[in-house]
């Protein structure tokens, strides 16, 4: 306990002194109020004529009394590792990170290899929630899975994810899955119309389908997956959201399932960022006219690939044009992925 200067005011006015001390800047943070009788204590960093002049208007006093310090939790993961790391290192410490479910996924850099036990033991510390920590690696092959592996905590990378009201089973070994992405998924969610037919082309576990049926009850979603594994977790994605009228799935590639069932589309949604304009002529191809296509590419600049588009789009005999473009998100120096919205003129 550390005696310090407090100033001490009737309880039911404590609430509104504690406002007015810390907009002035007076109320000391680094140490716990306490409760007497009918008192409330709060320490102060020092008396003066501004902490005077609210003894009368608050039926206040001012004396020394003891307090605990409070322990404050590091705000940062860099701060945490601050007497760990060496300063030259603390640098490349990842500033943001993935929470999903009870898993946290990091980027490190190689040269923080030797340091990556202590940072997810660390990051546990800062969410004692959090199961796993898992450090990111590329993502590869044709299912789009990242390479992970478990630095700290559970062997275990399948958890539940919420997300604006949905809920998401999925194991980020076997399946690709971006929270960062839950933004544009509400995005694009809110602006489909009851009635709509919607094709999410690349369904993955269902972020993008899941959503749309849940906000739009009166739409149909044809969601279409290639990976085994993420189909899996769509179908029971779909069950545990109870969404099984609105959401049909289907396993396959999306060109040989399209082109088998000929059906045609209000929106089509194209997430597949690295490759989704070898997939134009297929989008362009089932999107009724007058239809919206939401297409991820991952770019360097808007401007250039949305000129890159209307002429691929025009190459194959179909006039677009870019009504909404954005970076969605940053994925490597001066490189985004972002999104266009075209309408599909004709």
């Amino acid at each position: 306990m550390n005696e310090r200067y407090a100033i001490k005011v009737p309880k039911e006015r404590a609430e509104n002194l504690k406002r007015k001390l810390s907009s002035m800047g007076i109320l000391d943070a680094g140490y716990k109020p306490i409760r007497r009788d009918e008192w409330i204590y709060f320490p102060v960093k020092g008396v003066g004529e501004e902490l005077e002049k609210l003894v009368p208007e608050y039926g206040a006093e001012i004396e020394k009394t003891s307090f605990e310090p409070r322990i404050l939790k590091p705000r940062s993961l860099k701060e945490s590792l601050k007497d760990v790391i060496p300063k030259d290192l603390l640098t490349l410490v990842p500033s943001s990170y993935d929470l999903i479910g009870d898993l946290i996924l990091i980027e490190l850099p190689n040269e923080l290899e030797g340091y990556s036990r202590i940072i997810g033991e660390t990051l546990m510390k800062l969410h004692p929630r959090v199961k796993s920590v898992l450090a990111k690696g590329e993502t590869i092959g044709e299912y789009r899975v990242r390479r992970i592996r478990v630095i700290a905590g559970s062997q275990e990378a399948e958890t539940i994810h919420r997300e604006h009201g949905c809920l998401y089973r999925l194991d980020l070994r076997k399946a690709f899955f971006n929270p960062r992405f839950s933004g544009e998924r509400l995005r694009v969610a809110e602006i489909v119309k009851p009635g709509e037919d919607v094709l999410d082309m690349f369904a993955g576990v269902g972020p993008f389908s899941i959503l749309i049926a849940k906000k739009c009850p009166g739409c149909r979603v044809t969601a279409i997956e290639l990976n085994p594994d993420a189909y899996h977790y769509l179908v029971q994605n779909i069950r545990l959201n109870k969404v099984e009228g609105l959401v049909t799935a289907i396993h396959g590639n999306a060109r040989e399932v399209l082109r088998s069932k000929k059906n045609s589309f209000d929106r089509v949604i194209m997430d597949l960022p690295h490759n989704s304009v070898d997939f134009l002529d297929l989008g362009l191809e089932v999107c009724r006219p007058q239809g919206i296509i939401h297409l991820y590419v991952a770019d360097t600049s808007i401007q250039e690939v949305s000129e890159k588009v209307e002429k691929r789009a025009a190459s194959l005999g179909h006039s677009v044009v870019v009504e909404f473009a954005r970076e969605v998100m940053a994925i490597a120096p001066r490189r985004y992925t972002m999104v266009l919205d075209l309408r599909k003129r004709c």
